[in-house]
């Protein structure tokens, strides 16, 4: 099973060797409150053009359902249908769906966000909405976008044209990984698929068969406890994980 790649020059992320969060979100302190509202108000006064209306997604008015326990670390908010957000949230412990709408962060639940596409024409063009909807103010007034998460829609190499669409629409993304063709994952039922959590240890010889989910959820929680505590001695770099 591949690990999370680039399309183009590959680096590896040294993930931070600091401990985990719990993988629940649990509402910080007022300094790291008012941190938070500092880097959402600074990267809304970013230059953006707001998506039409019809391409927005709606917010939610009510805390966001689901079925984790603890409560979910990070949300994972699908651009379109078929964008992976399903597989992703039953691999990964601390990530649940949004169900396709910004959460409005009530009853203590988490504000952070990853926009989810498939790595087609159409499916970047509804991130590049997503993007630009939250960077214009229009998401609500507490969710926190922590980057874009792209899956890709087939076993080569990212065509040219989805390739130079990602150079422009990643500048509106706090950062950026990729997941790579996964074989297994399309012929696996849902329920049957593994789920990693922040302490499942990597085996110590042979393939890690979850190699990519265990990365991008080390580089979810690392976004976050960059937030929460401070910058952490992590990449800074935007672009994506092999």
């Amino acid at each position: 099973m591949a690990m999370l790649d680039s399309p183009s020059a590959p680096a590896r992320a040294v993930v931070t060797a600091a401990p985990h969060p719990a993988p629940g979100w649990r509402p910080g302190d007022r300094q790291r409150a008012a941190r938070l509202d500092s880097l959402r108000t600074a990267a809304q006064d970013a230059t953006a053009v707001a998506p039409d209306p019809a391409r927005r997604a709606p917010i939610w008015h009510i805390p966001v359902p689901h079925e984790r326990t603890p409560p979910p670390l990070v949300w994972l908010l699908g651009a379109h249908g078929g964008a992976g957000v399903s597989t992703l949230a039953q691999l990964m412990a601390p990530a649940a769906d949004c169900h396709r709408r910004w959460p409005a962060v009530l009853e203590g639940e988490s504000p952070y966000v990853v926009v989810v596409a498939r790595e087609t024409v159409d499916g970047l063009a509804r991130a590049h909405d997503l993007l630009r909807q939250w960077h214009c103010g229009q998401a609500g007034h507490r969710a926190h976008l922590l980057g874009l998460v792209t899956c890709a829609h087939q076993p080569k190499t990212a065509p040219k044209p989805i390739t130079r669409y990602l150079e422009v629409i990643e500048t509106l993304a706090p950062a950026r990984w990729r997941i790579g063709w996964q074989a297994d994952w399309p012929i696996t039922q849902l329920e049957d698929l593994p789920t990693w959590t922040p302490d499942h240890v990597a085996p110590s010889k042979g393939p890690d068969p979850m190699g990519a989910v265990r990365e991008l959820g080390d580089a979810l929680i690392a976004a976050v406890r960059a937030i929460e505590y401070g910058p952490q001695p992590a990449p800074t770099s935007k672009g994506t994980l092999r």
